[in-house]
């Protein structure tokens, strides 16, 4: 329809022709959907679909609302904004107090295009999105007046740096100084899980990783080897009947690997606990994922707003200027205090859902007409104007 459009609109300046005076189209939609194939392009079914669709689905709307009650019932231990200009902090009328942090990846995209990328056996490397080298931010925004961002103090960074020296390292991956910001070029690293272990029942098997490391119910963290130390299999993969050994798990004579592999899927070791999953239950943190397609109400999806608009109009597409500008939009990010109207707005955004308000109306709230959810129905379409000569 956009062809048909800019076709229509060429021709009648082309023609002093009043486009709204003259009625219909010049070249029908059908026609241009000929023209397109005579060019060699394709017509074919789109898998994707977009991506607000599953915003008012069941399950999301059930999680959302488990998502929003539980901000609402302890809204008052939190720190939150005032109204009006300039914003200030509200201090928690409820103790213990608690500080709510924000956490996501982002990926910045230069210009820059490398016609190739490293492949180590079957393992896939984190992949660019899009063409032109890429760069991946982890960051972690804090709803307190210490923020906006997470970081220590001289002490406590020189207590971590003892312990973890690679914080100081420039490496693969790169730390801001004093904080849990970490930053990393794509390409040098790869995903892994306890789920690749799955594919294997026999001893000798090739396994993709050295050991398995879970939490029990407890929280307490256990360590099991996939390679056998010693013995005649010194060397060798164990495999899912010897792992099942070490986790204490009696199997039938004669079972067959898929149902090894169902028995074993409710297993602590073999459920997808993330690291910073793992790491929250080591310190007694409450983790809470955001409800599935509502970035909105994640602040640190304003940060990445922020800083991609930073970066996008001032960037010349090169890999080292977009590295300089991400610092600066950082430092950019914290002057303007944008940190301060993204908490306010997560304390809006929950009570508007709370009010029975749906994806589209809440959206509203922050960007009016440009949230718009109606439809233009569909302009005829004629062939009044072609000349048949």
């Amino acid at each position: 329809m956009d062809l048909v459009q800019s076709i229509n609109k060429q021709y009648c300046e082309l023609n002093d022709i009043d486009e709204e005076v003259n009625g219909g189209y010049i070249r029908s939609e059908r026609s241009c959907r000929l023209d397109l194939r005579r060019w060699g392009a394709k017509f074919e079914a789109n898998a994707q679909r977009p991506y607000f669709e599953g915003h008012e689905r069941d399950d999301v709307v059930r999680h959302r609302n488990e998502f929003i009650n539980y901000f609402l019932k302890h809204k008052d231990f939190y720190h939150t904004i005032t109204e009006g200009d300039p914003p200030a902090w509200n201090l928690p009328d409820k103790s213990p107090q608690r500080i709510l942090i924000f956490h996501d990846e982002s990926t910045f995209r230069s210009g820059e295009v490398c016609a190739k990328r490293w492949f180590f056996k079957e393992n896939t490397p984190f992949f660019s999105k899009g063409r032109g080298r890429s760069h991946m931010v982890s960051d972690f925004p804090v709803q307190h007046p210490s923020g906006p961002f997470f970081e220590l103090n001289q002490d406590e960074w020189k207590q971590a740096v003892k312990k973890y020296p690679s914080l100081k390292i420039n490496g693969d991956l790169d730390y801001v100084e004093r904080t849990a910001t970490a930053s990393i070029n794509i390409g040098t690293d790869a995903y892994l899980n306890n789920e690749t272990i799955l594919n294997q029942k026999s001893v000798g098997d090739h396994c993709t990783v050295d050991c398995i490391e879970y939490l029990d119910e407890d929280g307490n963290p256990h360590i099991i080897d996939c390679y056998f130390k010693d013995g005649e299999n010194k060397g060798k993969s164990k495999g899912l009947v010897e792992i099942c050994k070490d986790l204490g798990i009696q199997l039938p004579p004669k079972i067959k690997l898929e149902e090894i592999r169902k028995l074993l899927s409710g297993h602590p070791a073999f459920q997808n606990v993330t690291k910073l999953e793992s790491l929250a239950l080591k310190y007694k943190v409450n983790v809470i994922f955001c409800p599935k397609y509502h970035s909105e109400i994640n602040a640190i999806e304003g940060l990445w707003s922020s800083q991609k608009a930073f970066v996008r109009s001032r960037t010349d597409q090169t890999f080292e200027k977009m590295i300089k500008l991400i610092s600066e939009s950082r430092a950019y990010f914290v002057e303007r205090q944008i940190a301060l109207k993204l908490c306010r707005r997560f304390w809006h955004t929950i009570e508007a859902y709370s009010q029975g308000q749906i994806y589209v109306e809440v959206l509203k709230l922050f960007f009016s007409q440009l949230c718009s959810a109606s439809i233009q129905s569909h302009r005829r379409i004629s062939n009044d104007n072609i000349n048949d000569d």
